[in-house]
């Protein structure tokens, strides 16, 4: 094989046999299979990066929600805290009264 002939700018070969109808359609067959199973990895892989996208979305959202309750929890805390002290200042100042 010369090197004119390998892109195609030599002598045009005459001796290789023609494509027949069932070879074309074989050949558009398997070049189809080919690109579907392409697009099916590709896209695969696509709904497998937004699947992690959502589930960081997710996290975050709920490790949002874990800090709101956390210092929700510890607001309520300090209120019965300060319920306590004033229900026991209140308690003594009634018994320094009452002696």
């Amino acid at each position: 094989m010369s090197f004119l002939s390998f892109f195609g700018l030599g002598r045009p070969s005459y001796d290789r046999p023609r494509l027949t109808l069932p070879d074309i359609l074989h050949r558009t067959a398997v070049s189809g299979l080919a690109a579907l199973t392409v697009y099916g990895l590709f896209l695969g892989y696509m709904v497998h990066r937004e699947t992690l996208a959502k589930g960081r979305e997710l996290m975050a959202k709920r490790e949002a929600e874990a800090k709101i309750q956390d210092s929700v929890a510890a607001q309520v805390a300090d209120e019965a805290r300060e319920q306590a002290l004033a229900e026991a200042a209140a308690q003594s100042a009634l018994k320094s009264r009452s002696s």
